[in-house]
């Protein structure tokens, strides 16, 4: 889990207000935060021309400015103003307007501050900052992937493309070392290049052993699988991996494979080797869309090596063809037996040989005179025009000519080939006759069209996921903005309430009637309920949206931890079996749905001491919890009533409850998979049964 650093600017005279902010904000706040203070327009100034602070509290009426005018100062100073919240003794309607219209994310009063409703507002402008942050960081790695990738991809030299991918990719994730591990048959294989800090040791040219990776650990790359590890010590590595690691002090790593893709030759992607990045001094989380661009350009890379190596391959074939010139009289009987269409003439076009394919493919029988035929029977218009302007002419120029064209068959068909103009020279160096080998290119080309058109369609669906993306997040932005307005506007009237009852206890004292007192305490206690309800329908809003980190959980240490925040009356007993496991899980989640259930356990139980048993049994897929007590039971026609939302099995004015616990508890256990349920009698046992996915 990302722990993020804040720094927070408080602009305010009053020493014991900024003191009350602080107390407000350690009250509440979670995440880590340093706060700078200063007592007046003029030293904020100064501050946040050397310091950028995530946030300031400012307070409207300084010694040398108004919260405005020094809002306008900051704007002259730079052109990056920090989220400002401001804070005034009086409300004015006015202030607020042009505060807002000034940039202030939010308008506090004083008088009704109170630290929920400070951290709350802290709270919501740096995780707006944050959201916008990681928007501007999603857009710019896009870009980064496409630049990279076009560096990646200018070069057709195997060895420069590998040099560049490493270099471009250290410097886009900002870790220690990036190395490319080419494979060699028997799945050992080399570091052929590497980027890396100074001061780490370096792997390339080092010879690698890594025996338990040759036996086993090759086969998730095999079948496409990235590997994310932000502690070797933490992920269960076997410990012949982690020596390897500790070989080269690696904390941290990703791994993913360099998979070409199929080939006439082979119809399975290969695996030709692995793209990895490092990060030694220290453990690292990984983040998300660190990994995609990871992914993404692990993809690139494996297009452009390829690339390089279908180039370097033709270049080959290129050269081997140049040798058949002094063989081709010699070799005639291989040439019929090819299956590529194989043809010679002389420097006037007229036909002097042809393979056994290629007259086949124009119909032309055996005891048939060719001489008589021409090479303008052979192509259609567009292709002659090739063949004539640019394939002979730079054939007689450099030797060789390779392009696409296409044959003209007897039944009018057009057939696209990959076409070879090879000119021969006598020894005098003039041109004697021009041979061509043309390969059929329709099952290619058919493919190619079949990836142009799905290609067009994956970019169309993800505009389309783009756009719903972007809608569900803005909706997501408003129902939070909308659940914490109403929640701030419906929690006002409350404390006025409550602040009401207490003066009137407080300053009537025993004048009141005793049925009086019994009224103002049941109003406190509805107040209180009011809040519950309000906190907990926020809560239950908000399932599902919020964005929980996943971590490793020991379950045992989960519920121990709960029970004991709980504190029980001394007459329970509650045992937590043994078998409770560890998983990779969002903990947070896990953690509401338990303490739901224990807390009902002990708040419904008639006595003031019990049983409660918290045991699991493992499935292949899930694990199945419960929570079993010795209370009164529920009767079964009221089994599903009491997942739903606000319901109550007894009177709220017998129990403080808000009726909203099992509703969260279904809500969190169906978003990740699962299901609850309950098994009870009135006046048996009562069990609580969830599930939980691995």
């Amino acid at each position: 889990m990302n722990v993020y650093q804040y720094t927070i600017l408080i602009v305010e005279d009053s020493a014991e207000d900024r003191e009350l902010y602080r107390r407000y904000l350690d009250r509440e706040i979670i995440f880590k935060y340093q706060i700078v203070e200063v007592e007046s327009g003029e030293d904020g100034l100064r501050q946040l021309a050397t310091i950028q602070p995530d946030l300031v509290l400012l307070d409207y009426l300084l010694p040398d400015f108004t919260g405005l005018e020094f809002i306008e100062e900051l704007k002259a100073q730079t052109s990056k103003t920090p989220s400002i919240i401001m804070l005034t003794g009086q409300g004015s309607e006015a202030v607020a307007v042009e505060a807002m219209k000034g940039g202030v994310k939010d308008y506090l009063i004083k008088g009704q501050l109170t630290p929920s409703i400070l951290t709350a507002s802290v709270k919501n402008v740096l995780q707006q900052d944050r959201l916008q942050s990681l928007l501007n960081k999603s857009f710019q790695q896009q870009q980064l992937i496409a630049e990279t990738a076009l560096r990646i991809r200018q070069s057709q030299n195997l060895s420069e493309i590998l040099d560049t991918a490493v270099r471009e990719v250290q410097l886009l994730l900002n870790c220690d070392r990036v190395v490319i591990y080419k494979f060699a048959p028997d799945m050992s294989g080399d570091v052929v290049a590497e980027s890396i800090k100074p001061h780490w040791t370096k792997s390339l040219g080092q010879k690698i052993i890594d025996t338990c990776f040759k036996d086993r650990g090759a086969l998730r790359y095999q079948q496409g699988e990235s590997l994310v590890v932000n502690n070797i010590y933490e992920y269960g590595l076997s410990k012949c991996h982690i020596d390897l690691l500790e070989e080269f002090e690696v904390k941290a790593h990703i791994v993913c494979p360099l998979l070409l893709s199929p080939s006439l030759l082979k119809q399975d992607s290969e695996l030709w080797g692995l793209l990895i990045a490092h990060q030694c001094s220290q453990t690292r989380y990984w983040e998300a869309d660190e990994v995609k661009l990871f992914d993404k350009l692990s993809v690139q890379l494996a297009i452009a090596i390829q690339q390089a190596e279908l180039i370097s391959n033709l270049k080959n074939e290129l050269n081997a063809r140049k040798k058949l010139e002094i063989e081709l009289a010699r070799r005639v009987q291989v040439l019929e037996a090819s299956e590529d269409y194989i043809g010679l003439a002389d420097l006037h076009g007229r036909v002097i040989w042809n393979n056994p394919p290629m007259k086949q493919l124009m119909d032309i029988d055996d005891d048939e005179d060719i001489t008589k035929l021409s090479i303008l029977d052979y192509y259609p218009a567009w292709a002659l025009k090739i063949v004539k302007e640019q394939g002979i002419p730079s054939a007689i120029a450099n030797g060789t000519w390779l392009g696409e064209t296409a044959l003209l068959t007897e039944d009018g068909r057009e057939l696209p080939v990959s076409q070879l103009i090879i000119a021969h020279k006598s020894a005098n160096d003039k041109i004697d006759y021009i041979s061509t080998v043309m390969r059929n290119l329709s099952q290619q080309k058919k493919a190619e069209n079949s990836l142009k058109e799905k290609a067009q369609e994956l970019k169309w669906s993800n505009q389309e996921l783009l756009k719903i993306t972007a809608l569900l997040k803005k909706r997501n932005q408003e129902l939070d903005s909308f659940a914490y307005v109403t929640s701030h506007d419906l929690k006002a009237p409350l404390r006025a309430i409550a602040n009401l009852a207490t003066w009137l206890e407080e300053d009537l004292g025993d004048q009141i009637p005793e049925e009086s007192q019994q009224q103002l305490q049941l109003m406190q206690s509805r107040v209180q309920r009011m809040d519950g309800l309000i906190q907990g329908l926020l809560e239950y809003s908000r399932i599902g949206r919020q964005n929980t980190p996943i971590k490793t959980v020991d379950v045992g240490n989960l519920v121990r931890n709960i029970v004991d925040s709980l504190a029980p009356p001394p007459g329970f007993k509650i045992e937590i079996a043994d078998s409770m496991p560890r998983l990779e899980t969002k903990e947070l989640l896990l953690q509401q749905v338990f303490s739901n259930l224990i807390s009902n356990a002990i708040k419904y139980h008639p006595q003031e001491s019990g049983n409660i048993l918290i045991s699991v049994e493992e499935a292949a897929e899930f694990y199945q919890f419960s929570v079993c007590d010795d209370g009164l039971g529920i009767d079964p026609q009221y089994h599903d009533r009491i997942f739903t939302i606000f319901q109550t099995l007894q009177a709220r004015d017998t129990i403080e409850s808000t009726g909203i616990g099992l509703s969260i508890v279904k809500k969190i256990v169906e978003d990740q998979g699962g299901k609850v349920w309950v098994d009870s009698q009135l006046g048996e046992k009562t069990t609580f049964y969830f599930t939980w996915y691995k």
